[in-house]
């Protein structure tokens, strides 16, 4: 009888073991998770500032090759539409 008890007190400890085990585990995949997200969203500014470098880059290119403010102005504001 006795044996019984200590066994069911020491398999309740195991199950509550167990769900911390778990808790920290879906604590643990929530951060990485964010981090991952967090991740994505920073290559994604990334990308966007290099693409607004490389215009920018093309807009010298164009005025340092004779093209008036003007026309880069009204081709690029076409492009952009």
């Amino acid at each position: 009888m006795m044996d019984d008890k200590l066994y069911k007190i020491m398999q309740l400890g195991i199950e509550e073991r167990k769900l911390e085990f778990l808790e920290q585990e879906s604590t643990i995949k929530m951060e990485k998770l964010k981090a991952e997200v967090e991740w994505e969203h920073l290559n994604v500014e990334k990308e966007c500032m290099k693409f607004k470098v490389d215009f920018l880059h093309q807009r010298v290119q164009l005025r340092n090759g004779g093209v008036s403010q003007d026309d880069i102005d009204i081709t690029l504001t076409m492009v952009n539409d």
